[in-house]
């Protein structure tokens, strides 16, 4: 019910203040969430070439 004493403008200004907070954060977040898990595949991934690499070297070692 006290929405309705405070004035619109002062509403409009809350509002865009939110928005000019919130929305570079939300995009933060994304970029922040999207990168790690970008790193963390990535190092799974070299993890598996690293050790199927190591596999190929010791499988040629035992041939000679």
């Amino acid at each position: 019910m006290w929405l309705a004493l405070v004035s619109t403008e002062l509403l409009t200004v809350i509002a865009m203040l939110a928005l000019l907070v919130g929305v570079p954060l939300f995009v933060v977040g994304v970029i922040a969430v999207f990168s790690a898990y970008v790193r963390f595949d990535a190092e799974q991934y070299l993890e598996e070439v690293d050790a199927s690499e190591g596999e190929q070297v010791g499988g040629d070692d035992e041939r000679r």
